[in-house]
């Protein structure tokens, strides 16, 4: 299978246009593209994309010519958002990163009495997992990027979906109804899924989900890090859309 080249530009347009920054380096060192490459553009914003022809190389610029912008062929699915609870280390980028590949349109980081970690919301974070968020859109081949909220109380979280009428799924591993059993009753909606931190739902936030109209679910006999059970999820639901 041919590697699939793809660079994150914006404000694409028809015609020569010159590259520099990051996309330039990553054309240039990362790739190692010479003159008359070809590759494919996409600008998440716009959520279009075009094929390019590499004109001209040099260190920190290249030329390409762009055909004319197209719609994304390959989008996030709106329908989908993941409240995550932040969990130590690194798997909020982890999950980030994989919520991004598996095509969810809307990621919100919350904490939990049991997250190990209190996510502080700066600039530097939010560009981060933007570039986390990024990066796996261009790997993937996806055209957009989820909308990263947070991180929020999660009983801010919550209160954000009273309203809604999407199918609420809150996992946890001693409930009785598993996650496969409750998707039959998805019928087209929209679906929110709620996932804890490594400690899991304390007793009074399992009720607070279920007032919020989260139904408790489980993956299955297994009890997944938080991290996989994010994969676990947005994968099956990937295979449903």
């Amino acid at each position: 299978m041919a590697r699939m080249v793809r660079v994150a530009l914006e404000e694409l347009h028809e015609g020569e246009q010159a590259i520099t920054g990051e996309p330039a380096r990553y054309l240039t060192r990362v790739l190692r593209l010479r003159e008359g490459a070809r590759f494919t553009a996409f600008d998440p914003a716009g959520r279009v994309e075009a094929e390019a022809l590499l004109l001209s190389v040099e260190r920190e610029r290249v030329v390409a010519r762009f055909a004319r912008p197209v719609p994304a062929s390959v989008m996030g699915s709106g329908s989908v958002t993941l409240i995550q609870c932040a969990g130590k280390g690194d798997k909020v980028d982890e999950v980030v990163r994989a919520a991004t590949a598996l095509g969810a349109g809307r990621i919100v980081i919350a904490t939990s009495e049991r997250s190990v970690a209190r996510a502080v919301a700066t600039s530097e974070r939010s560009a981060r997992l933007n570039a986390i968020a990024l990066d796996a859109a261009r790997q993937s081949g996806r055209g957009d990027l989820p909308l990263i909220e947070g991180p929020l109380l999660l009983a801010d979280a919550l209160s954000a979906t009273s309203a809604s009428p999407a199918l609420k799924l809150c996992l946890e591993p001693t409930a009785e109804a598993t996650f496969g059993q409750a998707l039959g009753a998805r019928a087209g909606r929209p679906v929110v899924v709620l996932i804890g931190p490594e400690g899991g739902f304390s007793d009074a936030e399992r009720d607070a989900a279920e007032s919020a109209g989260f139904a408790l679910v489980r993956l299955g006999a297994l009890v997944l890090r938080t991290e996989l059970a994010a994969v676990a999820v947005l994968g099956a639901l990937l295979a449903t859309e």
